[in-house]
Parts: C-alpha cells; structure tokens; sequence
C-alpha cells in the first residue's frame, strides 16, 4: 500500500472506564482518557472516544486548550481525503477561532464523532488532551462501525474505550474485535517517531482455511496490531459490506 497523504499518530496512555454506580441507573457508563501529543509539528493520528457535550464539536472537546495554530483534519471517505481546519486567532490573543484550510475564512468547529479519526498537528509541545464523556455503546449493547466501501480508506478506531490486540476483546468490556475482517484486508497504524505507517496485512496466500497476520511485505507472518484507546487505524476492507461491531459486556 501507498499512502502519500501525512497522518497522524496517537500514543494514547492512561484511559480509565467511571463506573461508579453508573449499572444501577444507567445502561451508560462515563469514563475520560488522556491521549497525549508531545511533540511541536509532528502528526499524530487520534480519535474521541467519547459522546461529549452536545454535538462532539471540537468546541466542546477541546475547548480552547489546544496551542493556537494547530491543524485538525478529518477524514472523507467520499473524497478519500482530508478537510482540514486551523485552530487560530489571526493575531488578536482572545479570540481563538476555527477557521476553514486557508486559514482566513471562519467556519463551524469540526465534528469529532466517537470512532472516528482525526489528524492533528499541535503547534506546541507537551499537549495532553483530556477526553472525559460517555461511552458510545451502551452496557450489554454492541454497536457497528461500517466500512462498507470496497477499495476505500477508513480512518476509524473502535467505539469502545479498551486497549489491546486489535483482535480481541475483553471479557469486562467486550472492546471492538476486527474479527471476520475480509481476506486482502490491510491495516495502517501511524507511527510518530517515522512519521510513517506500520501496515499489516490479512491474508491466508492462497490458503482459505489459513489467514493470518503479515509485515507490509504480505511474506512475513507477524503478530495481530494493537491499538490504544483514543488511537484508530486506516483500514482498507478488501471487500464491500463490513462492519466493525464493538459490544460492552454487563460482566
């Protein structure tokens, strides 16, 4: 696979599920995760875990924490490229706008819907973005990211809060489990310090009863990727129709 366009990383630490006496009145549980960037003008390749505020605006999200001048791009499928907004205050220091990819016209802040990936680039070092909401799924409920274009890029990452093998799920939080994904499939992580992709491919060589796991040379057998919370993956579903299901068990 080749991918010219840059995108960014997620080094996404520290996420914790708010349970507290939240089973006894609500099927929702509230959590916060701190996914940080640290370094000045480098991309990184985040999502938002969480329902937050009204519309998951990046008003909301962020709010005016994040270093003036900084880049926030989403994904288009439909284009198979990215929108991208400027964080800025066009010299005057109170009054931070979003402002549309010529940096001059004012525009609505971008909409960060959970599951969905962003590319970031902070215009200052040591960010720590603090995301505290509601868990998209509810308890006991599974819910269904599609990727549903075959031959189209994804930027997506699982609808549930939990870390680990992008294959497996948790017994307590039941995560989001890229399982059944279709044979020729590949998938992209960003790596921050080469700026890069690690790619992996799903593939069985000609072997129907035998996918497995490879290295971006589609030769070399490697373990399932793992994905943070608050870190998606470009995903190219080799075939039209899935869907990435993400469940939260009640155990």
């Amino acid at each position: 696979m080749r991918t010219k366009t840059l995108l960014l990383a997620a080094s996404a630490l520290a996420a914790g599920l708010i349970t507290s006496q939240a089973q006894v009145y609500s099927a929702n549980i509230v959590g916060y995760a701190n996914v940080p960037t640290l370094q000045n003008g480098s991309f990184y390749q985040i999502m938002v875990p969480f329902d937050i505020g009204v519309s998951n605006g990046a008003n909301e999200i962020f709010g005016t924490s994040l270093p003036i001048g900084t880049t926030l791009s989403t994904w288009s499928v439909a284009l198979q490229g990215y929108v991208t907004t400027y964080f800025d205050n066009q010299g005057n220091p109170g009054d931070p706008q979003w402002y549309m990819g010529d940096d001059t016209t004012i525009t609505n802040p971008p909409i960060l819907l959970p599951g969905q990936g962003i590319l970031i680039k902070p215009n200052g070092p040591n960010v720590t973005n603090v995301f505290a909401g509601t868990v998209a799924v509810n308890v006991g409920a599974t819910n269904s990211v599609p990727l549903t274009g075959n031959g189209s890029f994804y930027l997506v990452g699982g609808l549930v809060p939990y870390g680990g093998v992008a294959t497996n799920g948790t017994a307590a939080g039941g995560g989001g489990n890229l399982n059944g994904l279709p044979i020729g499939t590949t998938v992209s992580i960003w790596n921050v310090g080469l700026q890069g992709y690690l790619t992996y491919y799903y593939d069985n060589q000609g072997n129907p009863g035998d996918p497995q796991w490879y290295m971006g040379d589609d030769t070399t057998i490697t373990n399932a990727p793992v994905l943070n919370v608050g870190q998606p993956a470009l995903i190219k579903p080799n075939a039209s129709g899935y869907n990435w299901t993400n469940g939260l068990s009640s155990n």
